[in-house]
């Protein structure tokens, strides 16, 4: 019984562990669980994906596209601008479509629809200023952004 006991104990602190150090290697902002990199507003580069497999980008497109993060869970997205998207998000580790193993994972809440089905994303950093949002379905998009300075 004792030896189980230990047995429980250490596993009970491996596992806390894992946790705290996955939070310290993201930094989340205190008191959420949104990591400190994610935070702030973000301009497009391009997109790559849908069926055809196309690349866009602001030139091809003809528009500009900023998407920001904020620090209580609000996503806004403007086009040209003009606001065109203001969601709630949560962040949740989770298995992605597109990778094997567990991922963090964004999933959106309309605001003036809740019962609206919001495609998630999977994210990714490439380096402190490149966010990189995958979109948790097959035939979707990948996403490419740098920070605003």
């Amino acid at each position: 019984m004792i030896k189980t006991r230990r047995i429980h104990i250490l596993l009970s602190f491996i596992f806390s562990f894992g946790i705290i150090n996955s939070q310290v290697m993201i930094g989340f902002a205190r008191g959420s669980n949104v990591p400190h990199q994610l935070i702030g507003k973000w301009q497009w580069i391009e997109s790559s994906g849908g069926f055809a497999g196309q690349i866009t980008n602001p030139k091809t497109e003809n528009f500009e596209l900023q998407v920001d993060f904020t620090k209580k869970g609000i996503y806004n997205e403007w086009k040209d601008n003009k606001l065109v998207h203001c969601y709630k998000f949560s962040i949740t580790m989770g298995n992605s479509m597109l990778s094997s193993g567990p991922t963090s994972i964004i999933s959106y809440k309309s605001k003036a629809d809740p019962k609206a089905n919001i495609i998630s994303d999977s994210f990714e950093f490439k380096g402190k200023d490149t966010l990189i949002l995958k979109n948790e379905c097959h035939d979707c998009y990948t996403r490419v952004f740098v920070r605003k300075k």
